[in-house]
């Protein structure tokens, strides 16, 4: 987003002194900042100096200084929206994950479950050592 120009905000003063303040050289792009999560420590002071006796330009550039500072911010705060979704994203995915998960192990547990049972049915349940069901079911090589 770019800042709003000072004839737009301050229209008394675009003029000869504008021109002044405009004719020196840009400023040197801000390097980007790593988004902080800590919350700020309050670095506006709580009194504000008096702009008597200082001049058009001076008013001039400081204004350009504050809208390149609100600019720098708001793109600061752009990024660290952005990051707080992707973030959000990430942990509705991981939940998502998580349930998925959760359910894939109670159904492994339910099918143990039932091999234990299964297992524990069968070692209850003797077949005796001779039944003539059992014979003829097994046959283990006589015939009938």
């Amino acid at each position: 987003m770019s800042a709003p120009t000072v004839e737009a905000t301050m229209p008394a003063q675009a003029g000869q002194d504008l021109a002044q303040v405009t004719a020196r050289s840009a400023p040197a792009p801000m390097p980007v900042l790593p988004v902080c999560t800590t919350p700020p420590v309050s670095t506006v002071a709580t009194v504000r100096p008096s702009l008597e006796g200082l001049s058009k330009a001076e008013l001039a550039q400081r204004l350009i200084a504050a809208h390149e500072r609100a600019a720098d911010l708001e793109e600061r705060l752009a990024a660290a929206t952005a990051a707080l979704d992707a973030a959000e994203h990430q942990a509705a995915q991981l939940e998502d994950r998580n349930r998925e998960l959760a359910s894939d192990l109670d159904n492994a547990l339910d099918q143990l479950a039932g091999h234990a049972l299964h297992a524990e049915q069968e070692r209850l349940i003797r077949t005796p050592a001779w039944s003539p069901w059992a014979a003829s079911t097994d046959r283990e090589g006589y015939d009938r």
